[in-house]
C-alpha cells in the first residue's frame, strides 16, 4: 500500500483519522488507538491505564443501558479492547451497515465514557481475578513481566500492565475523570477504518459524530529511553505452580525509529533461533539439549514494532533438569556466535523470512486486525504503511550480514536472564547467586 492509497484527516480538535478501503471485502473494521498505554502511568497509579480500558469499554453514555459490546453483537460483530506499552486501542469488526453505528459509539465513548462507583468497583475486581489466574496462579505465570523489571532500571519500563494490587485499591472516581481528561482527548486519538466503506460517506460520518467534541490539549509521554545494561542482570523466581525448571532470557531491541534495519533483523534472529520446526535452537547444531518447550520472539506481547520506547527480544524454555537454565544459556550463546561469524545458511534465511512475512500477510486479509495494526504504526510512528511493508522488509530486505549484526549484538552483557524454579529447589538457587555475588 502506498501512502496515496491510504486516507487521512485530520478534525479540526486535533483526531487523526486513517481510511483504508477495500471495495473486496464484506466488512469493516475499525480500530481507535489512544497515546496513552501503561508506561504513561502517573507515579503509584500502576494498573490505571489497563483498568480505564475496562471502564471505557464498558461504553459511553448513549450507550447506556445496553452498553457497548451488547449492540455491537447484535449488529452481527464483535469488540474489544487492549492496552499496551504506549497506545490502548479499542476495536471492532462488523458487516458494512453497521458503519454508522461503530462510529457513534467510538464518539460517544471519546466523548464521556460511563464510568461509576459500581463500574470502578466491578472492574477492579475484574482485573484481582486476572492477575490472580493469569499471573499468580498460573505456572510461569510471571513471565514476560519480570524481564522488563530485571533488565530496566526506569519506573515506567518496568510495568506489567496489571498493576499493584495496593495502588489498584485506591483509585476513585476523580482520579478517573483527570485520567480522561489527560489522555482521552481527540489530539491523542487515531481513528482507523479497513474494509467495505465508501471514503466520501465515512468523511461525513466522522465529521458529524466527531467534530463536535471539544479539543483538549494531551499531557505528554515519559521520555523511557535509557542506557543498555552494563552487566548480565540475574534474577530467580520461585514457582510453585510450575512442575519444571524453566529459563526467561531478555534482550534490549533496536530503536525502531532510528535503528529501523537493526530492529528488521533482530525479527529475523529471533525467528532463525526459536521459531518453525528448522529453528536453530530446536534442531541446530548447537540446539539446546532437555528443552521441553521453547519460545523466542520480539515484543513484550510477541508483536514487533508494538512501542516506540524500549522493547524486548525475549527467549522462554521449560528444561528437565534443575541445572538446564545453563545448558540453554550455552546453546543461545553458542549459536548467536556462530551467526555472528557467518549468518547463517542462506537457504534457511529464505525460508524463515518467507514464512514470517506469509504469516504477516494472513493477518492483514481480516479487516479487524487491520484496522489494529495500521493504527498501531501510524500512532506510534505515523507510519501507517510500515504494517503493510514490513512482509516485504523482513522477506527480501534483511541480509545475512544484518542478521550477524544483530547476533554479535546480543551480548551476554546486556541481558536479563530468569530462572523460574519449582518449589523450595528456588530457595537453594537464590542463596547460591547471593554467594557468588
Amino acid at each position: 500500500m502506498t501512502r496515496n492509497q491510504l486516507r487521512r484527516l485530520v478534525l479540526d480538535n486535533g483526531l487523526r483519522i486513517l481510511m483504508a478501503p477495500n471495495p473486496a471485502s464484506a466488512s469493516i473494521g475499525i480500530a481507535v488507538h489512544y497515546g496513552v498505554g501503561f508506561r504513561t502511568e502517573p507515579k503509584g497509579r500502576t494498573g490505571l491505564a489497563h483498568l480505564f480500558e475496562h471502564l471505557v469499554f464498558q461504553g459511553g453514555r448513549g450507550a447506556a443501558p445496553e452498553g457497548y459490546l451488547s449492540r455491537v453483537q447484535r449488529a452481527g460483530g464483535f469488540g474489544d479492547a487492549r492496552t499496551r506499552q504506549d497506545v490502548t486501542v479499542y476495536y471492532a469488526a462488523a458487516p458494512a451497515s453497521a458503519l454508522e453505528m461503530l462510529l457513534a459509539l467510538e464518539a460517544d465513548r471519546m466523548r464521556s465514557p460511563c464510568i461509576s462507583a459500581r463500574n470502578l468497583r466491578s472492574q477492579t475486581a475484574v482485573i484481582d481475578e486476572e492477575i490472580r489466574l493469569m499471573v499468580r496462579n498460573r505456572p510461569y505465570g510471571a513471565f514476560p513481566w519480570v524481564l522488563p523489571r530485571a533488565l530496566n532500571r526506569h519506573a515506567e519500563n518496568t510495568r506489567d500492565g496489571y498493576g499493584e494490587t495496593v495502588d489498584l485499591a485506591a483509585f476513585d472516581i476523580p482520579l478517573c475523570e483527570r485520567f480522561f481528561t489527560d489522555h482521552y482527548g481527540p489530539g491523542n486519538a487515531v481513528v482507523t477504518l479497513t474494509g467495505a466503506f465508501d471514503p466520501g460517506t465515512a468523511e461525513r460520518l466522522v465529521r458529524g459524530h466527531f467534530g463536535t467534541l471539544p479539543a483538549r490539549p494531551p499531557v505528554a509521554a515519559p521520555d523511557a529511553h535509557e542506557p543498555l545494561p552494563g552487566e548480565e542482570r540475574r534474577l530467580t523466581v520461585a514457582d510453585p505452580h510450575a512442575g519444571s525448571p524453566a529459563v526467561a532470557v531478555g534482550y534490549r531491541m533496536p530503536d525502531p525509529v532510528t535503528e529501523r534495519a537493526d530492529h528488521l533483523a533482530h525479527i529475523v534472529l529471533a525467528a532463525l533461533l526459536g521459531q518453525g520446526r528448522q529453528a536453530l535452537l530446536r534442531r541446530g547444531p548447537t540446539a539446546a539439549a532437555g528443552v521441553s518447550s521453547l519460545s523466542v520472539g520480539c515484543g513484550l506481547f510477541g508483536l514487533p514494532l508494538d512501542t516506540a520506547g524500549p522493547d524486548l527480544l525475549t527467549l522462554f524454555a521449560v528444561h528437565e533438569h534443575e541445572h538446564g537454565a545453563e545448558d540453554v544459556l550455552a546453546a543461545l550463546d553458542g549459536t548467536l556466535e556462530a551467526l555472528a561469524r557467518d549468518g547463517g545458511d542462506a537457504g534457511l534465511l529464505r525460508a524463515t523470512t518467507a514464512r514470517w512475512a506469509a504469516g504477516a500477510l494472513r493477518e492483514l486479509g481480516d479487516p479487524g486486525t487491520r484496522a489494529q495494526l495500521l493504527g498501531l504504526r501510524e500512532t506510534l510512528f505515523g507510519e501507517a504503511e510500515l504494517t503493510e511493508a514490513l512482509p516485504e522488509l523482513v522477506r527480501t530486505g534483511v541480509t545475512g550480514e544484518q542478521v550477524s549484526r544483530a547476533a554479535a549484538r546480543l551480548r551476554s552483557s546486556h541481558r536479563a536472564v530468569v530462572r523460574f524454579v519449582p518449589g523450595e529447589a528456588a530457595k537453594r538457587g537464590a542463596a547460591q547467586e547471593k554467594a557468588a555475588a
